[in-house]
């Protein structure tokens, strides 16, 4: 391929001139040029046309994104974090026993629950009944409580002794009140002449009164006073035995988003979008894997490697890991977004328009069909693509 815009190479004195004063022109025509001569797919399978695409590695679709990261040493002290579950006892309840359990996961959601250690003491506490009297005693009253958490029964499981019709049943809740909650008003409706309750009426149900039961919670097995970083929307019901220990944890929504937590690079640079993944050897960094290379980076970026924010401290560890961020070196000193700004009509510059129209000129003359391109490498620097 030749650089003139008529076939040919160009004088010397003419490409010297030319080279001078429309550096970036000459550059990305002769980039652009390799590329079609190491290209040799078939754009159009069957009709025998050739085409190439290039973006990335010429002046005009250049990315100063970070190419990959080196680990010079792998530091001692970095840990990753899981999933973790805590029961959580009913309502001012102690438990004697504490009880244990591990979560198991597809790397998102919570497909079961591994009980450890049951504990002791964790079955659930119901609502209560009590009567104010001044004479009454004895009496016990059981509350029958629906799904919605509204008294809808009373058992008299011993009437007592010396109570009086006007004397007032209190409904005490289980569980801690909340806005919207409303009070049970329950009546005595007939004594004897020794004073046993003989009946109540419930004149409004109430709500609220459901009983105080045992919950879990995803926590950071690093830190398990720690909520877990990711995830939610995990739900499930825990049962118990008469003595309160852990029976089963029955999962009604998995949830998601409950990955493992990786120690992570943190990039100190002007630059942005560079995305990576660390691989954790035993408790030392092994590699850094470049996801995403951003833009704008410079020569001068930096590389701290943190433990996830539920490890112990001091983070990163105090032998921490040393790395090199390797950035891809833009020699011809333009700024790629601002050609992508152009193209898209987001800005006028006249300079960089003439550069882009020069280069299809170019091509367009050869007898190449040639188009500018979004990058999807980037989202905001351009690529051609050419075919003939």
């Amino acid at each position: 391929m030749s650089c003139g815009s008529t076939g040919g190479f160009p004088s010397a004195s003419s490409m010297e001139q030319q080279s001078t004063n429309q550096t970036v022109i000459w550059e990305e025509i002769n980039d652009i040029q390799q590329a079609i001569l190491a290209a040799a797919s078939q754009c159009q399978p069957g009709g025998g046309k050739t085409c190439v695409t290039v973006g990335g590695n010429t002046p005009m679709t250049f990315i100063s994104g970070v190419t990959s990261v080196t680990v010079n040493a792998g530091g001692t002290g970095y840990v990753a974090d899981t999933p973790g579950i805590q029961f959580v006892p009913p309502l001012g309840v102690t438990p004697s026993s504490l009880a244990t359990g591990t979560v198991t996961t597809n790397g998102s959601a919570i497909l079961s629950v591994n009980i450890t250690n049951p504990g002791l003491g964790y079955e659930p506490v119901p609502a209560t009944l009590g009567v104010t009297s001044l004479a009454g005693t004895g009496a016990i009253l059981i509350p029958v409580v629906n799904a919605q958490g509204g008294i809808v029964a009373v058992n008299i499981s011993n009437p007592g002794l010396g109570y009086l019709a006007t004397d007032s049943i209190i409904a005490t809740r289980a569980v801690a009140f909340l806005a919207g909650y409303t009070n049970a008003i329950i009546t005595i409706t007939a004594v004897s002449n020794t004073g046993a309750i003989l009946s109540v009426a419930i004149t409004n149900p109430g709500s609220g009164y459901q009983p105080s039961v045992t919950t879990v919670n995803i926590v950071s097995t690093l830190n398990p006073l720690m909520p877990y970083p990711t995830g939610g929307a995990f739900y499930a019901t825990v049962t118990t035995t008469v003595l309160g220990a852990i029976s089963n944890v029955l999962i009604s929504n998995t949830g998601s988003g409950y990955a493992n937590i990786q120690p992570y690079l943190v990039i100190t640079d002007p630059g942005t979008g560079a995305t990576t993944a660390v691989t954790l050897v035993g408790t030392t960094i092994g590699a850094i894997a470049v996801l995403t290379p951003g833009d704008n980076y410079d020569q001068f970026a930096t590389g701290t490697v943190l433990n996830p924010s539920t490890a112990p401290t001091p983070n990163p560890p105090a032998s921490p890991a040393v790395v090199t961020i390797n950035v891809a070196n833009n020699t011809y000193g333009t700024n790629p977004l601002l050609y992508y700004q152009v193209w898209t009509n987001t800005i006028t510059n006249t300079s960089i328009q003439n550069q882009l129209n020069a280069v299809l000129a170019y091509f367009t003359g050869l007898g190449y069909s040639i188009q500018i391109q979004s990058n999807p490498a980037t989202g905001d620097t351009i690529q051609w693509h050419i075919s003939w």
